[in-house]
């Protein structure tokens, strides 16, 4: 089986959490369970900021698994916004 591109979105509880050491902790987290290809922080309204982070995984782990893995992060809304299968070279 190949593997998965799944991106991902996360949203700070926390207005005045500081990006990116909520990035840093995030990736820290994910890394656990596949590999964090890129994080970008892109700001939203009123100094709030979203966490985009584009993530790869085996296609046979599926996604189940990290979206309960979700909700044991405190610190932000986690959730898959996209997943397509990564060309194979």
């Amino acid at each position: 089986m190949g593997k998965v591109v799944i991106s991902i979105k996360a949203l700070p509880k926390d207005v005045a959490a500081k990006p990116e050491e909520l990035a840093n902790k995030i990736k820290e987290f994910l890394s656990k369970q596949g590999s964090v290809y890129r994080i970008e922080v892109q700001p939203l309204a009123f100094g709030l900021n979203i966490i985009n982070i584009t993530f790869i995984s085996d296609e046979a782990l599926g996604t189940s698994k990290l979206e309960e893995s979700f909700s044991s992060f405190k610190e932000a809304d986690m959730s898959i916004t996209d997943i397509s299968r990564m060309p194979e070279m």
